[in-house]
């Protein structure tokens, strides 16, 4: 058991190495495009900004207050759209856990799930100097609570059932809030990637994930 978590420790640290040497401008890319603008099994909707009091709300916590096309879908059933932006707020805004944590957690579940379209929302997020920069370095690996995140995110995603040395190997660097709040990020963004897998959002559903084969 130990020797395969490594190689999957291993696995992560090269994809993460590989990311690095990528131009600058790839990266900015991605953010740019985060969105190709192609269909999904449902229409999207998109209102007008000052249109819809719902649409405007998840446009304030997007970059640029542009809407995504993930929005675009979750807004066919405003009810849905309400609570799934109040879930991703506070996911994403109001995290105790550490920011490098929750973006390897979000890019783990990913894909793990082969959800190019949660990866290629987050990798841009993943190289920010606020989150997950230090570990796109060769120099700097995972580190011993990065390499606890991630076992928990695999045995979460893989397994559902989590051992108990897997939970207190993560439960030693976060306090009880913290532990739920880890969980949570893992079950949401395996949420988000079975959504806009079986969604076919942006026509990403068959798309393998753009890490290193």
């Amino acid at each position: 058991m130990f020797a395969i978590m490594s190689l999957k420790f291993a696995w992560v640290v090269a994809i993460l190495t590989v990311l690095v040497t990528l131009p600058f401008t790839c990266a900015r890319a991605v953010l740019e495009e985060r969105d190709d603008n192609l269909p999904a099994r449902v229409p999207y909707v998109f209102p007008p900004p000052g249109t819809d009091a719902l649409a405007d709300d998840i446009r304030s916590r997007r970059d640029g207050g542009v809407l995504l096309d993930l929005d675009g879908i979750l807004l066919n059933d405003e009810n849905l759209a309400t609570a799934w932006n109040g879930l991703a707020s506070m996911i994403r805004g109001q995290n105790t856990i550490p920011a490098d944590m929750r973006e390897l957690f979000i890019l783990r579940t990913g894909v793990l799930n082969e959800a190019a379209y949660v990866w290629l929302q987050h990798e841009s997020v993943a190289r920010s100097g606020q989150h997950f920069a230090p570990q796109l370095n060769p120099t700097n690996p995972l580190n011993a609570s990065q390499n606890a995140a991630m076992l928990m995110a695999d045995f979460m995603t893989k397994n559902v059932n989590v051992p108990q040395n897997v939970f207190d190997g993560l439960k030693k660097f976060l306090s009880n809030k913290q532990m739920v709040d880890a969980v949570a990020t893992v079950g949401t963004y395996n949420l988000v990637a079975r959504f806009v897998e079986a969604l076919d959002i942006d026509s990403k559903a068959n798309v393998p994930v753009p890490t290193p084969q």
